[in-house]
């Protein structure tokens, strides 16, 4: 049976990441508001001061199997600060291709935003936050590789609860569309509770035309 790794996404991965934020964007059916390049993410992500961080999930074969390894799904996340609780880590992306998604312990896209206010919000959706207290060669091709419904998604989240852990941060901030109830259904069982639905926040952002005539420019 193949395994699954969670790790740390290189440079080189970036080609892979692209296309999986492109199959996300096409899932949210909002494929033609990605500007993103390939070269933007390996300035942005992997110079000197990175804007993000990124996981990324490989399907491991088998000793013996012939095929080599797969690159299924990414989490992509950064720091942020409130000034009520401090730091924070913010989950933007997390995507596993659907081949690869379980049955009630997985899901397979969602687009997120920032905090409280929840500021730059991409697009119209319910805020979701994890309010705890923390005291291969060519992977863009691959065969299906069983892995017993291991929960991708699940895993990623949870790598990215460690990292929030590691770096001191007190909340683990994320995103949904109100329309995606298994992404829900999933955050609500790992314990996350719908900002939106609670405390009652909207998000707003302001784009290309709106920011240069903020700035007078």
């Amino acid at each position: 049976m193949a395994s699954v790794l969670i790790r740390e996404a290189k440079e080189g991965d970036c080609g892979n990441i692209l296309r999986m934020i492109r199959e996300l964007a096409e899932y949210e059916k909002l494929s033609d508001q990605v500007k993103i390049s390939e070269e933007a993410l390996r300035a942005d992500g992997f110079g000197e001061n990175p804007f993000f961080h990124c996981l990324v999930a490989e399907i491991l074969p088998a000793p013996g199997e012939p095929q080599g390894s797969c690159m299924v799904g990414y989490g992509l996340y950064y720091f942020i600060y409130s000034t009520w609780t401090g730091r924070n880590i913010y989950l933007e992306d997390i995507y596993v291709k659907p081949e690869y998604r379980g049955t009630g312990q997985d899901w397979g896209g969602k687009k997120s935003s920032p905090h409280r206010p929840p500021h730059l919000l991409p697009r119209n959706r319910s805020l979701w936050s994890f309010l705890i207290p923390f005291s291969s060669d060519n992977p863009s091709f691959c065969f299906f590789l069983p892995t017993s419904g291991q929960g991708i998604g699940s895993k990623i989240i949870k790598k990215v609860a460690e990292v929030a852990l590691d770096k001191g941060c007190s909340q683990f901030r994320l995103a949904v569309l109100d329309w995606n109830k298994k992404a829900v259904d999933l955050y609500k069982a790992l314990g996350a509770r719908d900002l939106t639905e609670a405390e009652g926040w909207h998000s707003f952002r302001f784009e290309g035309e709106a920011m240069r005539e903020l700035a007078g420019k």
